[in-house]
């Protein structure tokens, strides 16, 4: 079977390459909400060099006949000038969600990246990317998902149920069982 380095290899970009933008991380920082126009500038850095100095305008039915998301700037040495419409669903319950469109699929997406080599954003499918877990090794794959689930577990409550608590646990562990018997595997093949 398939050992170190080997499968299909691409040169395409992940999106661990890219700058993301979150709707939802938008709707924290409160840009999107009905009737107001909100102006926010972000920096995203790679290697401790600024990669990106982007300002971000949100415009939810003040001058825009419809929901639109700005984004202007700098980003990997290029200008970057783009309009993401906005497409926001109700919910069941009662609220909506917010979707970006995205310009090369039309299609609802909530995440928008932006390559090293282009100048503006579109959707993951958009752009043709794949998510950096799918090119990680399994020992890889462990170690994110045990810095994923410790960072959940220091973001919980002290009132967090014992039962959440320990399924975290529970996870970091199980991954921890994985990244053992790879390296004992690997001993053993050097041996």
């Amino acid at each position: 079977m398939g050992g170190f380095g080997s499968g299909r290899r691409s040169n395409r970009f992940t999106t661990d390459d890219c700058i993301q933008l979150k709707l939802t991380d938008l709707r924290r920082l409160g840009m999107i909400k009905r009737h107001c126009m909100h102006r926010r500038e972000r920096t995203w850095y790679l290697d401790g060099k600024v990669v990106a100095q982007l300002t971000l305008v949100s415009d939810v039915d003040c001058r825009e006949p419809y929901p639109c998301l700005k984004i202007t700037g700098q980003a990997y040495g290029k200008r970057v000038d783009c309009l993401i419409w906005l497409d926001p669903q109700p919910m069941r319950f009662g609220g909506e969600r917010w979707y970006a469109l995205c310009p090369s699929t039309g299609k609802r997406c909530t995440t928008l990246v932006l390559p090293p080599s282009s100048t503006h954003f579109a959707s993951v499918a958009g752009w043709d990317t794949v998510y950096g877990s799918q090119r990680e090794c399994r020992v890889h794959r462990a170690h994110r998902a045990i810095y994923v689930a410790s960072t959940r577990l220091k973001a919980l409550s002290k009132y967090a149920r014992k039962s959440t608590k320990e399924g975290l646990w529970s996870r970091i562990s199980s991954r921890h069982v994985i990244i053992e018997e790879e390296l004992e595997e690997l001993m053993s093949q050097l041996t």
